[in-house]
């Protein structure tokens, strides 16, 4: 594209960062995040959240919590879908006390946990050995309608 002098987009570039992610070839998603930036053309919220729930899956937890951060500073507003990736990757490599923070930064926000963030949370208490906690968190959400 770029060589006939056509320039892709947002969406050109989040649809190569996700092929990417998909494939596993993380880096060089991050890679297409920044050239994105340099090229002046500005990734959005579902470019960002795919990065890192790529990074989340290849257990780069640190690095995605970096790229939340990043995006955030930038003005770019996290959806439920960019939590659950945070989260998951958290409660999967044992950090349930950020992954705790990180559900009540989401709720102060008002963006409503959906039904994957449940799932993420009663799994990850079942294998904490958390059997009582992980059943009242089902009560919630049937009382949210969930």
């Amino acid at each position: 594209m770029v060589a006939n002098g056509c320039q892709p987009n947002v969406n050109t570039y989040s649809t190569v960062v996700n092929g990417m992610c998909k494939i596993g070839k993380t880096k060089v998603a991050v890679g297409l995040l920044r050239r994105m930036e340099k090229v002046g053309c500005h990734p959005d919220v579902p470019t960002y959240s795919t990065v890192i729930d790529g990074l989340c899956k290849d257990g780069q937890v640190a690095e995605a919590l970096h790229l939340f951060s990043e995006m955030t500073n930038k003005g770019i507003s996290p959806t439920a879908v960019t939590y659950d990736s945070l989260i998951h990757g958290l409660c999967n490599s044992g950090q349930w006390n950020q992954a705790s923070t990180l559900l009540s930064e989401m709720l102060a926000l008002n963006i409503g946990p959906t039904l994957f963030t449940f799932g993420i949370l009663v799994d990850a208490l079942c294998k904490e050995g958390l059997a009582p906690e992980a059943h009242a968190l089902l009560k919630t959400m049937s009382q949210w309608g969930i």
